[in-house]
């Protein structure tokens, strides 16, 4: 493919500044454009929670000023100015200076389109009063610091427990502000996280004072007769609040694609294929503002992370310019900072792989970061989910206080690779004390689920126990912990028995072979032996708790 004369790229953050690098450094004498309708390019939007507290400063968040671009790059920069239209026929982009309103058209021979997402914004009554925001930008930032400030605000509410929600209440509690969250669906990242992992992010959460309300919606605001924000009604009920954030999501910008006629998914997106084209063979689409393919399902979702964006930059610049590179698909990826919590995920979660159609197995497993005789090791807590027939790995999440991401990140891998657990139990990762333990907590994850497969280890879920003693089920939930670890604190339930695992063979007479025992202990490790034990004596019916206490959600 000929090489262009004139590229535009509409749109400056993360994609389409990338884009833009990328094809001036393979092409030095293209005419290229970027068109940007803020007064910044190249913004780390990630990082916008963390300027509320200040953790970070507004330079720190623009990655390069245009006259970067402008003079390392020879890119023609035009900041403050809006694409209003795409004449694909004529090969042009008229576009409007916004602070003189001047209009101008642009030819293109290549176009690429990075437009991003725009907030989730309902029309809730209320939704126009002065302290309601969303936090999507520089100026969103500002303008929420600006408002605390000025208003003296002490308490905020949050719609949405999603990565920005989360990361907003750090920052707002880092400020001194008294915070609440509600949240439509039961727990906290509810796209992101199973319930048993959220379930350690909700204690975090009200160990830090944060009001939570989950399971029901937002339907407004109520403000003072100056029109500023006083409380988020919630059913029946009104939060007070001096300032309000909705953290509800995104949708992807594609007014300018629908109305040149670009095809747009199902989602909501704009469709691309793997080279990143659009419908059109000389428009190109990346970033937020488009849908990607999940490699695990192969199904078409809209995921919009930063990481993505540029690599979907990337792609666009090599391939604007004659390339043919193509773009995987995304395993959904994503880590945030929970205070001193590390989360992390990666391809599905578990319900999400039930509804893809995949029969499913699971394993729960609390660990350290590192050897536990290696001072400052920190406890994590891993699940893991494979197909139950094939092993395949479909996803993971991680959760703790210790190195969390460095095992997801191992989990994106073997999921693009297509690994199974029998590969990941065998994986060569590093080890030295200081790193990591001999075994790292995949390789057990792993081999849990290998077990399970087996038929060796069947098990319940600390909320399935928890349902268990609720509904007065006939079951021993038998601790096999020591005495000293029983009186430091132990499950209520007149179907619990401590039973330390040392005294176990000697004591097996104390309970009826034809009984349904759970075994539990601390981490799973004790209460797996207790079940061997229990099934080499001949007993019939013995599961453990899958994270034992170390995954227990509840009070105790």
């Amino acid at each position: 493919m000929a090489k262009p004369d004139n590229i535009i790229i509409i749109g400056g953050t993360a994609c389409g500044a990338k884009a833009a690098a990328r094809a001036r450094r393979l092409d030095q004498a293209a005419n290229i454009t970027i068109i940007e309708q803020r007064d910044n390019l190249s913004s780390a939007t990630c990082g916008l929670p963390y300027f509320l507290s200040g953790a970070v400063v507004e330079n720190d968040l623009v990655a390069r000023q245009a006259d970067y671009f402008r003079n390392i790059f020879r890119l023609n920069v035009l900041l403050n100015t809006k694409a209003l239209s795409i004449d694909r026929a004529a090969h042009t982009v008229t576009a409007t200076d916004l602070k003189t309103g001047s209009n101008t058209t642009l030819p293109y021979d290549k176009l690429g389109l990075a437009t991003g997402a725009a907030p989730i914004v309902p029309n809730w009554e209320g939704k126009d009063l002065k302290g309601v925001f969303t936090l999507n930008n520089i100026p969103d930032a500002m303008a929420i610091r600006s408002y605390i400030n000025q208003a003296k605000a002490t308490g905020a509410v949050i719609v949405g427990a999603g990565l920005i929600g989360l990361e907003a209440a750090e920052n707002l509690i880092n400020m001194g502000l008294a915070v609440t969250i509600i949240e439509a669906l039961g727990w906290p990242l509810p796209g992101l996280l199973d319930e048993e992992v959220a379930a350690l992010v909700t204690k975090q959460l009200l160990k830090k004072d944060i009001d939570l309300i989950f399971g029901e919606r937002v339907s407004g605001f109520r403000g003072s007769p100056e029109g500023k924000v006083t409380g988020v009604m919630v059913g029946s009920k009104t939060i007070e609040a001096d300032i309000a954030i909705m953290a509800l999501g995104v949708r992807p910008n594609t007014t300018l694609a629908k109305e040149a006629g670009l095809k747009i998914g199902q989602l909501g997106g704009i469709d691309v294929d793997e080279h990143l084209h659009t419908s059109d063979p000389d428009i190109y689409a990346g970033g937020d503002c488009v849908e990607v393919t999940n490699i695990v399902t192969k199904k078409k979702n809209f995921v919009p992370l930063g990481s993505t964006a540029n690599k979907h930059g990337r792609i666009i610049g090599s391939n604007i310019t004659g390339g043919r590179e193509s773009f995987l698909g995304v395993a959904g990826t994503a880590a945030v900072k929970v205070f001193n919590l590390n989360v992390g995920r990666t391809g599905l979660n578990e319900k999400q792989a039930w509804e893809a159609g995949f029969d499913v197995l699971t394993a729960l497993v609390p660990a350290f970061d590192h050897a536990t005789y290696y001072p400052k090791s920190k406890e994590i807590l891993v699940k893991l989910v494979a197909e139950k027939s094939t092993g395949r790995i479909l996803g993971g999440q991680a959760v703790g206080k210790g190195d969390t991401i460095k095992r997801i990140d191992v989990l994106a891998t073997a999921i693009t690779f297509v690994a199974d657990v029998q590969a990941l139990a065998g994986t060569d990762l590093a080890y030295a004390p200081p790193y990591n333990s001999a075994m790292d907590p995949l390789h057990n994850a792993a081999n849990v689920i290998r077990n399970k497969q087996a038929g060796y280890a069947p098990s319940l879920t600390p909320m399935e126990v928890k349902q268990k003693l609720d509904n007065g089920d006939d079951f021993i939930l038998l601790d096999v912990r020591s005495n000293m670890e029983w009186k430091t604190g132990h499950i209520k339930g007149q179907q619990v028995k401590l039973l330390p695992l040392p005294e176990l063979r000697n004591r097996l007479d104390e309970l009826p072979k034809d009984a349904e025992i759970v075994t539990f202990c601390r981490t799973s490790i004790r209460a797996y032996q207790a079940q061997r034990i229990l099934i080499g004596a001949g007993f019939t019916s013995v599961k453990f708790m899958d994270g034992s206490m170390a995954a227990w959600p509840y009070d105790l």
